[in-house]
């Protein structure tokens, strides 16, 4: 017997990153240190860093087999060149702290650098999808089982997938292996079912943008089947709208989702308490201190670094730097120009929505999906935008297998693919 295997693929490689950072937070500081789940961002973020900085060292080191094309790079990459360099000289100006400043700069950076990187075709074309699809079924499982562990021992802990970032990525991943079947057996049915489990188990600490994401999706399913396979398509539609209706049948009413739900009915935008109260009290703050900063601050902002004092419902946050409304974030970093940034930025995320909810590749499904989370977090949690790391902009191209090719053919297609002057390549 012959075993084959492929190395993972710079895009394969990066998605194992946003996983693992969570599995070893959710034992060392939930379970073991017990340590409150939201305090643990910064550092499964650090880790993160840490595994893609290894990455681009080892890119530097073998620059000369790395072909961007620059000719398919987003547009958004300039974009980021120049909020990068905005963000920068003008926290130099106002004199932000350098820490706080590296930190703002990174997280920009490594969104430019990953779309720059995953324009080469030979780092998205052979990416082992059935095998991420697996890995990302036996993730939601670990991390769920561990979840239970975290639960029992630390009560700040929730049934979750992980973080925002990682949460995102393994639902859209269960989303895309369902959007590729190109046709339902018992074992895809098992896989449709076992996916949409790992979901609804996680549906009492959705938010607001989880729930129009799942929606979406599965809206989406249904609109690339119309047509094809009209019974068991329905029949798939119906099981999944049955597990998620169970799920939200014997949802608790203290969840966090169902807290979220009934707030809804309850939003008071002249109030500052709250989950939206408080948001609005971001804004509020941050426009006072921008406005503090006289007409040059207005224009530009007050730079990567930059903070401010915010009231929440029970305490005040000093020196904060977030902002859960994206316009908000970009206006404190960027100012009046931030909202240029941020209206280019929904443009471009739209338009590849648009153009790539169709696709019949894996790579293009995934870009479609999360330019759907990408789109709904700028309204609840603008960071998101940045945490996961540039993958909504990614070039998705694929290696076309045509049977029959002569060696001639296969090696002119080959040198054409390494050179990265196509989009895909037979062989």
């Amino acid at each position: 017997m012959r075993i084959v295997y492929r190395w993972p693929s710079f895009l394969e490689r990066l998605v194992y990153y946003f996983f693992i950072p969570e599995l070893v937070a959710k034992v060392i500081y939930e379970i073991i240190l017990r340590v409150p789940a939201l305090s643990i961002t910064q550092p499964k973020q650090y880790m993160f860093y840490a595994f893609v900085a290894i990455e681009y060292v080892l890119l530097i080191f073998n620059y000369k087999d790395f072909k961007p094309a620059f000719r398919k790079v987003n547009i958004v990459w300039i974009l980021l060149v120049i909020m990068l360099t905005h963000g920068v000289i003008v926290g130099l100006w106002w004199k932000n702290p350098i820490a706080r400043m590296g930190v703002d700069t990174v997280n920009v950076f490594v969104v430019l650098a990953n779309i720059l990187i995953l324009s080469d075709p030979r780092k998205v074309a052979d990416t082992a999808f059935d095998r991420i699809f697996y890995l990302n079924r036996l993730y939601g499982v670990v991390m769920i089982l561990l979840s239970v562990v975290a639960v029992a021992v630390n009560p700040t802990s929730g049934i979750k997938l992980g973080s925002a970032a990682a949460s995102a990525l393994a639902m859209t991943l269960v989303y895309v292996e369902i959007y590729t079947m190109r046709v339902l057996t018992p074992r895809t049915l098992v896989r449709v079912f076992f996916g949409v489990l790992l979901i609804a188990a996680t549906a009492q600490d959705w938010n607001r943008t989880t729930l129009v994401f799942n929606g979406v999706a599965i809206l989406a399913l249904l609109a690339r089947r119309a047509g094809a396979m009209p019974f068991r398509t329905m029949y798939l539609a119906m099981a999944a709208a049955l597990t998620v209706g169970m799920a939200f049948v014997v949802l608790p009413e203290d969840s966090a989702l169902s807290r979220r739900i009934s707030g809804l009915n309850e939003v008071d935008l002249s109030d500052r308490t709250g989950s939206i109260g408080e948001r609005e009290a971001e804004a509020d703050a941050v426009h006072e201190k921008i406005s503090s900063l006289g007409e040059v601050g207005q224009i530009f902002g007050a730079g990567h670094g930059a903070s401010y004092d915010v009231k929440y419902t029970w305490e005040w946050k000093i020196d904060y730097s977030n902002a859960h409304y994206g316009w908000v974030l970009f206006y404190l970093r960027y100012g009046m120009l931030g909202y240029l940034y941020i209206s280019l930025w929904i443009l471009v995320l739209v338009l590849s929505a648009v153009t790539k909810w169709r696709s019949p590749t894996s790579a293009g499904i995934l870009v479609f999906l999360l330019c759907i989370w990408n789109i709904g977090y700028l309204g609840t949690y603008g960071y998101f935008s940045f945490f996961i790391a540039g993958l909504p902009f990614m070039t998705p191209v694929t290696r076309v297998r045509v049977p029959n090719l002569t060696d001639d053919v296969v090696a002119s297609n080959t040198r054409r693919f390494n050179s990265g002057r196509v989009r895909a390549v037979g062989y």
